[in-house]
Order: C-alpha cells, then sequence, then structure tokens
C-alpha cells in the first residue's frame, strides 16, 4: 500500500470512527507505528485531523475543508472516471463553464481532442491545463485568489460572469444533500458558485461518492437547481433510490 493508498484508508477510517489509534491502524496496514505517524502529521499540517496521544481524531464539521494538494491524492481514479463522463455532455459549439477543484480539471485534461469549445473558467488549475489547447477558446475569469479553491473569487469574478452565455456548468462542491442542497465551506468561493448556478442554462455537479449526504457552511442552491448529477459506482444503493425517487437525475461513472 503506497502513501495514496495509506491516507485514503486512514481518511476512510476517520470518517467511520472519528478516530484512529496508529498502532491499530499500523497492525492492520502491515507498516510501522512511524510511518502512520508520518502519516497523521502530514493529514494534521493539511487541517484534516488533530493529532492526540496514540492516535488522531478528524476535524468535521460545516467549516473543515481539506487542501487542494489532498484533494488531488483523493479519490482519484473516480474523479477521472466522473470526468470521462461528463465528456459526454459536451458537444460541439457549446460554451462550459468549469469550476474550480480537481475533478473539473480533471475534465480539462480530456478537452484536448475536442474542437469549437468555449471554456471559461475561474480556476488556476483549469486555466493551466487548458492554455496550450489551440483547438479551444479559453477566458479567464478575474478576482481574488483563494489557494484552498486554487481559483480566483469575489465581486470581481460574480460581475464578470453574468457577461457570457454558459450552455453548461461543470460544478464542484463540498456537500450535497437532498434536504439541504449543494454546499461548500467558504462564503465567497460559495457565492461565486450561487452566481454560476444562476446564469448557466444546465447545471451538472462533479461529485464522488464522499460528497453525499454532507452539508457545509454555506449554501450555494437546492438540490431541484441542479440538472444532472456525475458520480461514481461507490455510492450507496440507498442514497441512490433516494435521488430517483426525488427525480434528481444520477449519471455513474
Amino acid at each position: 500500500m503506497n502513501a495514496i493508498e495509506r491516507k485514503r484508508y486512514i481518511l476512510d477510517e476517520l470518517q467511520r470512527n472519528g478516530s484512529v489509534v496508529i498502532t491499530d491502524l499500523a497492525e492492520r496496514i502491515q507498516v510501522s507505528s512511524m510511518t502512520i505517524r508520518r502519516d497523521l502529521n502530514a493529514m494534521a499540517e493539511d487541517g484534516m485531523v488533530t493529532l492526540e496521544h496514540g492516535g488522531a481524531v478528524l476535524n468535521n464539521g460545516s467549516l473543515f475543508e481539506c487542501s487542494i494538494s489532498f484533494k488531488s491524492e483523493i479519490n482519484a481514479a473516480e474523479k477521472k472516471r466522473i470526468a470521462a463522463k461528463c465528456m459526454e455532455y459536451i458537444n460541439e459549439g457549446d460554451s462550459i463553464f468549469l469550476d474550480t477543484g480537481t475533478t473539473p480539471n480533471e475534465l480539462a485534461m480530456l478537452l484536448r481532442g475536442k474542437r469549437n469549445i468555449s471554456v471559461l473558467t475561474h480556476s488556476l488549475l483549469v486555466a493551466n491545463t487548458a492554455a496550450t489547447m489551440r483547438n479551444i477558446k479559453l477566458i479567464m475569469c478575474p478576482g481574488e485568489f483563494r489557494e484552498n479553491s486554487m481559483g480566483f473569487l469575489g465581486p470581481l469574478t460574480d460581475d464578470f460572469i453574468p457577461c457570457f452565455q454558459i450552455d453548461t456548468l461543470f460544478l464542484s462542491l463540498e456537500g450535497i444533500d437532498l434536504n439541504d442542497g449543494i454546499s461548500v465551506v467558504d462564503v465567497q468561493d460559495g457565492h461565486t458558485k450561487k452566481v454560476l448556478v444562476e446564469k448557466a442554462k444546465r447545471v451538472i455537479c462533479m461529485a464522488d461518492h464522499t460528497k453525499f449526504n454532507k452539508s457545509f457552511f454555506y449554501k450555494i442552491a437546492p438540490i431541484t437547481d441542479v440538472d444532472l448529477v456525475v458520480t461514481d459506482t461507490g455510492l450507496d444503493e440507498a442514497t441512490q433510490e433516494l435521488f430517483r425517487q426525488n427525480n434528481i437525475p444520477l449519471a455513474l461513472a
């Protein structure tokens, strides 16, 4: 098990139990306690956990947010599959908006084969990925840079977005819940996403299975404002059925 797989395993245990014990993890993963301690130290630096004697406790709640570096490591395979599925909803001549986040950036990487596409974004990751693609028109939004989002946000961004026609918005988020809708931690990030949802003709949420049944500090929009949720096959059957019963379309990647 490599470092990324260990961190994912540890995160799964933390989300299930709320806390972990170093010696217990070391025995189950079959690595040294020092290796687990290093992993937990790295997760603590990212703000994910609080270290305690012999283990760690998950930092959760409506204001908890992973760093962008950790987000890029977790559920990477699922994010690639979600991005590949989203390609089915992009047609020649479309104007699309790619949100901040690691999953929209995975989608950006797949656009090289598309032609006559206008891509709007406020994501530095997406802009860097698409900058050399001569087959698309890239438009970058202004704004104030936020490191955890790796994007530009705020009043400048919000005023710039309505200048354009957005056929499809590919939206990232922290939480998706039938009752509380779609949400994120940061108010500024959330308000920009709210502007995007209001402007776009079609809203497609890109959400791996770990985002479901969770609510965070800033509510972007009710779930009924979403046209499609693209997720991975790790989403449990009970949640899938609840979404179908509420007429929220799901596409599994």
